[in-house]
């Protein structure tokens, strides 16, 4: 199989909207959020073959947000988003393997109106 972002991403937001209990979670990255939610980012990198001929490597982030204080419950979010992926490697079907790889980039950012938002990055390996 070869990279393609649409099912993956409809994949993600189907298991993580139901493993969340309906937490907003965006297909893609939106121009302005509102903690608490998901956003399915967009690949860093893809590696063409990299696994085997014809099986890509992807490193995809999904990024977690919450209120700035809310540290504990964007830490549940992201078990709780690592336990789905782990619960169904395939993603719905729509890659060979998936599985979370790590948590970084933890950082504060200010969004729209001046809401404060506490921002992680949990890093799924895909395979294609």
């Amino acid at each position: 199989m070869t990279w393609s972002r649409a099912p993956v991403a409809a994949a993600l937001v189907d298991m993580l909207t139901a493993a969340t209990e309906g937490l907003r979670v965006h297909p893609a990255p939106p121009e302005i959020i509102n903690g608490p939610c998901i956003v399915i980012s967009r690949p860093q990198p893809v590696l063409c073959s990299a696994a085997a001929v014809a099986v890509d490597e992807v490193t995809l982030p999904v990024i977690v947000a919450s209120g700035i204080e809310q540290e504990q419950a964007l830490e549940d979010i992201i078990a709780v988003c690592r336990q789905a992926v782990l619960a169904d490697p395939t993603l719905e079907h729509s890659v060979a393997a998936a599985w979370p790889a790590e948590i970084r980039n933890w950082r504060n950012v200010t969004g729209a109106g001046g809401i404060q938002l506490l921002l992680a990055e949990l890093i799924l390996t895909i395979h294609m």
